[in-house]
């Protein structure tokens, strides 16, 4: 199997949200191909990583091209690191919001992380794929919760947004990246608590007067896709070595 007709059967480009760019965004599927890297972002770090496997392919989930190009200028960084591609003949694939809504895709990934049970869809876009997971777990106190889900997802913090720490947490919501929009549907189906990254000082507000704790893992908590999407690729047989990143993709350091 190829590595277009993989995204084709198992997270369709045409799935993906109006708003999202997908697919292949540099470069050419069509040669051979020597290895394929999996991240979260395209960086220099990741084309560097890249070059050490001689992978001539990254599978990125954040589009390294999302608003339009006005201009690709190599004096700017995004042109810089679009020249480096050019030139070492490594193709860019994108895989953001249609892996996220599908299945066994990102949402699934994490809620496999931290053992969630019973585990439906937050928010359907179709009949079959949805944005978020919510599942059960065994009851716990919610501070006994968030180191759960610290050591599962092998956070060294979080941000916790919470009217009291007086809970017992019986069901989780969860959904990657920046994931707020969900809240208030999460909430309606029973979660004790909600994960996401990027939760805003507005939408913190909108937490608490929802009375639904919320935890803000960040948003390169999803770098756990890696290792789940390269396991699939090998799976479905790529003919190609493939890897999942080993860089750090989260560009906050706790000072």
């Amino acid at each position: 199997m190829t590595l277009a007709e993989f995204f084709a059967t198992r997270y369709p480009p045409d799935t993906a949200y109006d708003w999202d760019n997908v697919g292949l965004q540099i470069g050419t599927l069509n040669k051979p191909i020597t290895g394929v890297l999996i991240a979260l972002d395209v960086t220099d770090a990741v084309i560097d990583e890249a070059l050490e496997a001689n992978a001539n392919v990254i599978v990125s989930h954040h589009p390294l091209i999302f608003q339009p190009l006005k201009a690709l200028s190599t004096d700017a960084h995004k042109g810089k690191l679009i020249e480096r591609l050019f030139k070492h003949d490594i193709a860019v694939y994108v895989a953001h919001t249609n892996y996220d809504v599908g299945d066994a895709g990102m949402n699934d990934v994490l809620a496999e992380k931290l053992n969630l049970k019973n585990t439906t869809i937050i928010d359907m876009v179709d009949e079959t794929r949805g944005i978020g997971r919510i599942g059960t777990v065994d009851a716990m106190p919610l501070d006994d919760a968030i180191g759960y889900i610290k050591s599962k997802l092998g956070l060294s913090h979080a941000r916790l947004i919470s009217a009291t720490r007086d809970v017992t947490i019986r069901s989780i919501g969860l959904s990657g990246g920046s994931g707020s929009d969900s809240m208030a549907e999460a909430k309606r189906q029973g979660a004790d608590l909600y994960l996401t990254g990027d939760v805003t000082y507005h939408r913190a507000h909108d937490a608490l007067a929802l009375g639904l704790p919320v935890l803000d893992i960040g948003h390169a908590t999803e770098k756990h896709f890696a290792e789940a999407l390269a396991a699939e690729l090998i799976d479905a047989g790529i003919d190609a070595p493939v890897q999942a990143s080993a860089i750090d993709p989260d560009p906050f350091e706790i000072v």
